[in-house]
């Protein structure tokens, strides 16, 4: 722990740096740098809260001890490293137990430590109050990994349609992820903007290498099999035949108020009218199209062998909406625009409808839908803010002090030692 003496010079050198005289923001750039660690925060009333949605006084302690150790690991990656050009300054987060697989809660925190650079303002030196250069530690989350599919009208598809519980149906958890991000394996980084399609000293692009750390020997990750799938899409399907009879009934409810009077409101009746005609025109033989696309799935079901069900589903790489014109009228303008989402082709999506399954794409470039391992997280219920997964991400741009930091911290942190943590 740093002495209030420490401290004192600390603030005094940041005071010396701002009241430096400069020309510009470049002859800063070798100016020694300085370090303002979590425990030293800046503003303690904010320190103080930042891990109050974590509940329990242990689920805090793991959580400041965890992240400390982390910080630890960064300031060693940087023993032989001379920092310039800014102020490192690191903060604590954390967040309320979520569910994972389905099942398990996991407090999730995180760490964050910006780059704030030494800037030349009318002459004179400033600290930075952004930061464009940031490293970033998540516990129990990955960010920026996305589920393979998103709903309208969500409400419908949670575990219990309409009731706000957390849980969606299993169609909504399945994950894809590029084989490129090393997330099953551990080891090596993926980055999302090739370093070499930026020009040099472009600020406007950010680019971040990330790292996803799991337990030695433990897929986080399993493959969803077919049968998950196919039994997947008929509860959505069921889903879907619940929704769209609600809209029906709020149609026909809408229209049926707009024509209660035809003789005292003649024109209000007819909007009634057409407007019955228009809105139904969204949802075209909607009862006949869920039912083939049911036994489509059901056929497949039933007709494959073990071995096959059980193979890994292989989906379209890219969910897509397709949009088209149904005609509900003889004149030019009788039709509605129906967008119809996640449907492997637009002959699908015009003849039945969302996730129509048309076969795997085993062949044809697809991608493995995934899903968590419910077996990796066994035991957190008793401990949601032990370690189960960390994500480490370095976010830079393209100037030397960004690439110098980034690279230091790809060759020297101890990324071994993280995944000790996890055991």
């Amino acid at each position: 722990m740093k002495s209030i003496s420490s401290l004192i010079v600390i603030f005094l050198l940041v005071q010396q740096v701002n009241a430096q005289i400069c020309q510009s923001s470049k002859e800063l750039e070798a100016l020694p740098g300085k370090q303002i660690d979590a425990a030293h925060w800046e503003w303690p009333q904010e320190k103080a809260h930042w891990f109050d949605e974590l509940g329990t006084a242990a689920n805090k302690a793991t959580a400041n001890a965890l992240l400390t150790r982390i910080e630890s690991l960064e300031k060693q990656s940087r023993a032989n490293y001379n920092l310039t050009g800014c102020v490192l300054k690191t903060a604590f987060s954390g967040k309320a137990p979520a569910m994972m697989a389905g099942k398990y809660p996991l407090a999730s925190y995180d760490l964050n430590m910006g780059c704030y650079e030494y800037i030349c303002v009318k002459n004179k030196m400033k600290v930075n109050g952004e930061y464009q250069i940031v490293f970033r530690a998540y516990v129990n989350r990955y960010p920026g990994l996305e589920n393979a599919f998103s709903f309208p009208d969500e409400a419908y598809y949670y575990e219990t349609p309409k009731k706000y519980n957390g849980q969606f149906i299993a169609l909504n958890n399945f994950i894809k992820m590029d084989a490129s991000k090393n997330i099953n394996s551990g080891r090596g980084f993926y980055q999302d903007i090739p370093e070499s399609s930026v020009k040099e000293g472009d600020r406007s692009v950010y680019m971040t290498r990330h790292w996803y750390v799991t337990k030695p020997g433990r897929l986080l990750f399993v493959p969803v099999t077919r049968k998950e799938y196919l039994e997947a899409l008929l509860v959505y399907y069921e889903r879907e035949r619940l929704l769209i009879t609600d809209k029906m009934k709020e149609i026909e409810t809408e229209s049926a108020g707009m024509m209660k009077d035809p003789q005292k409101y003649p024109r209000l009746y007819e909007d009634g009218k057409y407007n019955l005609v228009v809105k139904k025109a969204r949802y075209p033989d909607w009862q006949q199209k869920i039912d083939t696309k049911k036994a489509i799935a059901q056929k497949a079901l039933k007709e494959n062998t073990t071995e096959w069900l059980a193979q890994p589903a292989v989906v379209k790489p890219k969910a897509e909406t397709f949009s088209w014109k149904n005609n509900y009228g003889p004149g030019a303008n009788d039709s509605v625009w129906i967008d119809t989402y996640c449907a492997d082709t637009k002959e699908d999506a015009q003849k039945t409808g969302s996730f129509t399954f048309s076969g795997f794409w085993d062949n044809k470039g697809g991608a493995i839908l995934y899903k968590y391992n419910p077996d990796y997280f066994k035991g957190s219920e008793k401990n949601p803010a032990k370690p189960y997964m960390i994500a480490l991400t370095y976010r830079y741009v393209k100037t030397t002090l960004g690439k110098n930091l980034v690279e230091n911290f790809t060759k020297n942190f101890d990324f071994d030692a993280i995944r000790n943590m996890l055991e």
